[in-house]
C-alpha cells in the first residue's frame, strides 16, 4: 500500500501547488515589477541568437562559463540544424567521449572511459527510456534535427538526477517563447551511400509561432529518414598460444607436412591461420520516423507552463549474410578434412596451408537482427514565482520505449561442400589470401545444419515526478536554496523467445528419429562423413552485392548466395510440420523473460553561495542528495521448496520443476553529498573543483528472477545453485575533478582538467556455501564485490575563433581541439597482474575540427580519433583489441539568400579500415570496412 501511495501522495502535493497559482494575483506591484525587472534582466543576459558555427561555439562557451559544475555541450548550428546527423557522433566531438559504431554509426557512448550502466540518458531533465535490454541508450534512435543541445555533466550536483559514475547526458529540446516569431524551416537531402551505390531521402519540417503578447508559443518537427547501409567484414577465433594456456599439444592446427594421408602424433602445430574464419557482408536498412511538440504559457509573469512530447521510431532489418569454415580438428564435427601445403613463419606458426578431401565444408549462415522500437516521452511543467526571492516547479513526466521482437531474429546454416580451400598468411597484408575453390553459386548442393530463431522484445516505462523549490533571496549568506522531492519508477520487462532444437532438421534426420518422428528421408545425401538433408535450390537466392571488402589488398573469397527463409521453413514442413513448429519456429523462453521494477524515492537539499575570496569572485555550491531505491523482480523460477535430497544431493521428485510466476524484492538507500566551486581568477579566467560521491544501479540482468538449480555435478561436495539477486546494491564511487577555463576571446577558450574517479567495488558473480529453503547449496550470485579500481586522467580543449587574427577573406577560419587522457587500475591483484584497463576504454582520443564560415559559406572538416581498447580480456589466445580508428568527416553549406541553403554533408571520407586483434597485432580477429556517405540538399527556412 505504501508504495501504491508514494506517486498519488507526490502527485496531490504538485496539484496543490498548481491550485495554489492564484494567488500569484495577490503580489504587491512592487513585487510584480521587481519579478519583471528580474526576468527582463535574465533574458538579456541569457538569450544568444543562435545561427552559424561561430555563434554555436559562442552559445556553448557562454553556458560552460556559467555552469555551476564541470559540463561540456554541443549546440545546434541553427534551428533544425544539428553539427552531426547522428547524436552518438556529435557527442564524440566532446572531451571525454568516444563511441561505439553499429555498421560504422555512432550508437553507444563512453564517458572518460565508463559505458554501458555508467550513464544515465535524460531528456529535457527526465529520465528516458530506452529499447536497450540493459540501462545503456541507443543515441541512433532520436534524429538529430529533433534537438538543440546536448549536455554532457561530468561532475554532479544534487538537484541532478543521480545514477551516473561516468556522467549525465541531457539531451534538451527548444522553448516555443524562445524564438523571435513564426518560423518554419523544412530541408530534404539524397543521402548516397559508396558501397550499396544506393541513394535514398531525409527530410525534416520545423514549425513554431506565438502569439503577439508573447504568452504563448507552439513548436512542432518532424523528421523522415530512410537508407541503407553496409559493411563487409572479417572475424576469427581460435589463436593458438602456451602462454595463454593453449599449448599445440593440446590444441592446434594438424598438417600432413610429411604426405602420408594422415595426422601423426607430431603433426599438430601452432598457428597464425585462427581455427575459425568468416567473411560476411551486412546490409542494413533503418528506417527513421520522429517528431517533436512544445506548447508554453506564460499567463502572467509569475507563471512559465511547458508542455513537450517526443516520439521516435526507429526499425532496422539488421541482414548479414556470412561464410565461415573450420581449421583445425574440431571434435564435434563428424569429418575433418586434410590439412597439407603447409609453410611456417620464424615462430613456427602455421601461415599458409590448403584444405582438401570429402570432408572439406564451407557453411553458409543467414544472420538477421532486426529492431523495431518506438520511443516516446510527455513531460508538463510548471514554475511559478511566489515573490521575487522563492519560486516553486512541477514537473510530471512519462516515458516509454519499446522493441517489438517476437522470435525475429534468424541465425541458419547450411552445409556446402567443395574441392579445397587455400589460405596464404604469408602476403605481407593484414589478412590472409583466402580462395575457395569451387566459389559458392546458388545451384550448389546443400545440406540443412542449423536454424535458429531468437529474440528478445524490451518494454520500458518511467514514471518522473519532481516538485522543486527554489530560494534565492535578496541578501544573506546563500544566494540560492534549491530543495526537492523526486519520484521515480521503471518498469523494464524483458519477454525472450528461441527455437527448442534449432538442430532438429541436422545430421539427415538423424535427431528427428532420437525424438519418435517419421520423415521423408528421399533428399538425404552423404559427403564424406556428413549426412545432411539436401535443401531445395529454391531456397536460395543469388549474391546481391560486390566488391566485397574493398580497400583490402588481400583476396577474399567471391560473394557468395544467401537463404529465403521462408522457402527453407516450407521444406522443413514438407519433411515434419511438427517438428517444424516445435523445433525451429521461436516460442516463449521462460528462463530469459522477466520484469524489473525501481522506485526511486528521493528528497535533495543544495545551498549555493557566491561571494568574494580575497576580492576574487567565487560561487559554491554543496548539497546532499538521499533516496531510497526499491527493486520488485518478477519472473518464472523453480520452487526449490519442493525440492527434497537424499543422501547424495540428488532430487528424489521432479514437482520442483515446474515452473512458475515468483516475484523477489529488496531495497537500499544511498546518501550522496557533492560540492562545486568556481572561481574567477580573473573576469574570463575561471578555477573549477569538484568534489561528490556517486552511485551506478546494478545492470538489471543481476536483478532478474532466475534460478538455475545443477543437481548433475556438484561442487564442493553440494549441487549448484546459481540465481539473480534483486538485493544487489548500486556500485558507489568518488570523484573529483580540477579545471581551469581561460575565456579569451569570443567564440574562443583554453582549458585543461584532471579528473579522479575511485570506485569502490564491482558487482560480481560471488560463490559460497548456503542454505536455500532448507537445503544446502554451492551458491552463485551477483553481490558487491571486494575490489574496485581507479580512473584517472586529463583533458585538454582548445576553441579559437581566427577572425581577430587574419585579414579577409581569413578571418572566417577556427579550429576546436581537444584530447583527453583516460587510464585505469583494478584493485583486484588478479587484475592488476594482468594490467588490463576497463572494457572499451581508450587511453588516448582527440578531436580536431576545422571550419571557416564567412559571406554565406560554412565549412567543416572534424576529424576524431581514438586509441585502442579491449574487447574482450578472455579471447580464446589472449586479450582481445580494437586498434586504434580515426573518422574524418565533412560539412558545407552555401547561403542563396536569407531563405535558402544549399548543403552538403560526408562521414568517413577516408573510408578507414576498422579492425581488431588478439594479443598481437598480426593476429587478427575482426575487421570492418564500412562505406563512405554523401548527402546533398537544400533547407529553407521563412
Amino acid at each position: 500500500m505504501n508504495k501504491l501511495h508514494k506517486p498519488a501522495l507526490l502527485s496531490l502535493a504538485i496539484s496543490a501547488a498548481l491550485a495554489a497559482m492564484p494567488v500569484a494575483a495577490a503580489t504587491s506591484d512592487d513585487d510584480t515589477s521587481n519579478t519583471k525587472a528580474r526576468q527582463v534582466t535574465e533574458q538579456d543576459v541569457e538569450v544568444i541568437k543562435v545561427s552559424g558555427i561561430r555563434s554555436s561555439i559562442k552559445e556553448s562557451l557562454f553556458q560552460k562559463q556559467n555552469a555551476s559544475s564541470v559540463i561540456d555541450l554541443v549546440v545546434a548550428d541553427d534551428i533544425g540544424k544539428f553539427p552531426d546527423e547522428n547524436l552518438a557522433e556529435a557527442l564524440q566531438r566532446i572531451p571525454g567521449v568516444t563511441i561505439t559504431r553499429n555498421g560504422g554509426e555512432g550508437q553507444n557512448i563512453l564517458v572518460r572511459g565508463l559505458g554501458g550502466g555508467y550513464n544515465v540518458t535524460t531528456l529535457n531533465g527526465r529520465k528516458l527510456a530506452s529499447e536497450y535490454a540493459g540501462r545503456d541508450f541507443n543515441f541512433d534512435t532520436i534524429a538529430s534535427e529533433l534537438v538543440s543541445v546536448l549536455k554532457v555533466y561530468k561532475s554532479p550536483e544534487a538537484s541532478l538526477l543521480d545514477g551516473g559514475i561516468g556522467a549525465i547526458i541531457d539531451i534538451e529540446t527548444r522553448k516555443p517563447l524562445a524564438m523571435e516569431g513564426r518560423t518554419i524551416a523544412a530541408s530534404a537531402k539524397g543521402i548516397y551511400e559508396s558501397r550499396t551505390e544506393d541513394t535514398h531521402p531525409h527530410a525534416s519540417f520545423i514549425i513554431g509561432d506565438k502569439t503577439a503578447d508573447g504568452r504563448f508559443g507552439a513548436l512542432f518537427s518532424a523528421v523522415y529518414s530512410r537508407k541503407t547501409l553496409r559493411a563487409d567484414t572479417y572475424s576469427a577465433s581460435g589463436f593458438f598460444d602456451e602462454d595463454e594456456g593453449w599449448g599445440v599439444d593440446s590444441a592446434g592446427v594438424p598438417v600432413d607436412t610429411n604426405g602420408n594421408g594422415i595426422i601423426d602424433a607430431d603433426e599438430t602445430y601452432a598457428s597464425k591461420i585462427p581455427s575459425y574464419m568468416y567473411f560476411a557482408n551486412a546490409q542494413d536498412v533503418r528506417e527513421r520516423l520522429g517528431a517533436t511538440l512544445a506548447l508554453q504559457w506564460q499567463p502572467t509573469d509569475q507563471l512559465d507552463i511547458n508542455f513537450d512530447a517526443l516520439y521516435s521510431r526507429y526499425n532496422t532489418d539488421g541482414n548479414r549474410y556470412q561464410i565461415g569454415f573450420v581449421n583445425y580438428d574440431e571434435e564435434w564435427t563428424p569429418g575433418t578434412p586434410v590439412f597439407s601445403n603447409a609453410t611456417f613463419d620464424d615462430l613456427g606458426r602455421v601461415v599458409a596451408m590448403r584444405q582438401t578431401g570429402e570432408n572439406t565444408m564451407v557453411e553458409l549462415l543467414n544472420i538477421s537482427t532486426p529492431r523495431k522500437t518506438d520511443t516516446y516521452q510527455l513531460g508538463l511543467n510548471t514554475k511559478w514565482q511566489l515573490n521575487p526571492e522563492w519560486s516553486i516547479t512541477a514537473d510530471a513526466a512519462y516515458s516509454a520505449a519499446k522493441n517489438q521482437n517476437a522470435g525475429d531474429n534468424r541465425f541458419i546454416v547450411a552445409r556446402g561442400f567443395v574441392d579445397a580451400i587455400d589460405i596464404n598468411y604469408n602476403t605481407g597484408n593484414i589478412l590472409p589470401d583466402v580462395v575457395i575453390s569451387p566459389g559458392l553459386t546458388a545451384d550448389q548442393v546443400y545440406g540443412a545444419h542449423y536454424s535458429y530463431n531468437s529474440g528478445t522484445g524490451v518494454d520500458d516505462k518511467i514514471t518522473d515526478l519532481k516538485l522543486l523549490s527554489q530560494y534565492q533571496p535578496m541578501e544573506g549568506f546563500f544566494s540560492r536554496i534549491d530543495t526537492g522531492l523526486t519520484y521515480l519508477k521503471q518498469t523494464k520487462a524483458q519477454n525472450q523467445f528461441a527455437s527448442a532444437n534449432p538442430s532438429q532438421f541436422s545430421r539427415g534426420g538423424f535427431y528427428l528419429t532420437r525424438d519418435g518422428y517419421s520423415f521423408d528421408n528421399s533428399t538425404v545425401f552423404t559427403r564424406g562423413e556428413f549426412e545432411l538433408f539436401q535443401i531445395p535450390n529454391s531456397a536460395f537466392v543469388a549474391p546481391n552485392f560486390k566488391d566485397f571488402l574493398k580497400g583490402e589488398d588481400s583476396i577474399s573469397p567471391s560473394p557468395w548466395p544467401s537463404f529465403n527463409y521462408d522457402a527453407l521453413l516450407d521444406y522443413y514442413r514438407s519433411l515434419n510440420a511438427e517438428a517444424t513448429d516445435k523445433s525451429i519456429v521461436a516460442v516463449p523462453n521462460r528462463a530469459g523473460s522477466y520484469q524489473v521494477a525501481e522506485e526511486v524515492t528521493t528528497a535533495f537539499v543544495q545551498f549555493t553561495i557566491e561571494k568574494e575570496l580575497f576580492e576574487l569572485p567565487y560561487m559554491l555550491n554543496f548539497g546532499l542528495r538521499g533516496s531510497k531505491t526499491e527493486v520488485s523482480s518478477t519472473g518464472y523460477a523453480y520452487d526449490l521448496s519442493k525440492v527434497v535430497l537424499d543422501s547424495a544431493g540428488k532430487p528424489t521428485n521432479n514437482t520442483w520443476r515446474q515452473t512458475s510466476p515468483m516475484t523477489f524484492t529488496d531495497s537500499y538507500t544511498n546518501v550522496l553529498p557533492s560540492m562545486n566551486l568556481r572561481l574567477n581568477l580573473q573576469d574570463n579566467l575561471l578555477f573549477r573543483f569538484s568534489a561528490a560521491e556517486v552511485i551506478s544501479r546494478p545492470e538489471l540482468f543481476y536483478l532478474r528472477s532466475w534460478i538455475a538449480p545443477n543437481f548433475d555435478t556438484q561442487k564442493n561436495g553440494l549441487p549448484q545453485l546459481s540465481r539473480g539477486n534483486p538485493g544487489v546494491p548500486a556500485e558507489k564511487a568518488r570523484q573529483a575533478d580540477i579545471t581551469l577555463e581561460w575565456y579569451y576571446a569570443e567564440s574562443s577558450a583554453l582549458s585543461g582538467g584532471l579528473f579522479l574517479k575511485d570506485i569502490k567495488s564491482f558487482i560480481e558473480n560471488k560463490e559460497g556455501r548456503a542454505v536455500v529453503d532448507g537445503n544446502e547449496y554451492w551458491l552463485a550470485q551477483p553481490e558487491s564485490g571486494q575490489y574496485g579500481a581507479i580512473v584517472r586522467g586529463i583533458e585538454v580543449a582548445w576553441q579559437h575563433s581566427l577572425a581577430e587574427m587574419l585579414p579577409e577573406p581569413f578571418d572566417g577560419l577556427g579550429f576546436q581541439l581537444n584530447y583527453t587522457y583516460v587510464d585505469s587500475e583494478y584493485d583486484d591483484p588478479a587484475r592488476k597482474a594482468r594490467n588490463l584497463p576497463f572494457q572499451g576504454m581508450s587511453k588516448n582520443s582527440y578531436n580536431a575540427v576545422l571550419y571557416y564560415e564567412k559571406y554565406g559559406f560554412q565549412t567543416r572538416l572534424a576529424y576524431n580519433w581514438r586509441s585502442k581498447f579491449l574487447t574482450d580480456p578472455e579471447a580464446w589466445g589472449g586479450a582481445a583489441w580494437i586498434a586504434d580508428y580515426g573518422q574524418l568527416d565533412a560539412s558545407a553549406s552555401y547561403e542563396i539568400n536569407k531563405h535558402f541553403t544549399v548543403y552538403a554533408e560526408a562521414s568517413n571520407l577516408t573510408n578507414k579500415r576498422y579492425w581488431g586483434y588478439v594479443k598481437r597485432e598480426d593476429q587478427v580477429n575482426y575487421l570492418e570496412r564500412f562505406g563512405t556517405q554523401v548527402a546533398f540538399g537544400i533547407r529553407g527556412s521563412f
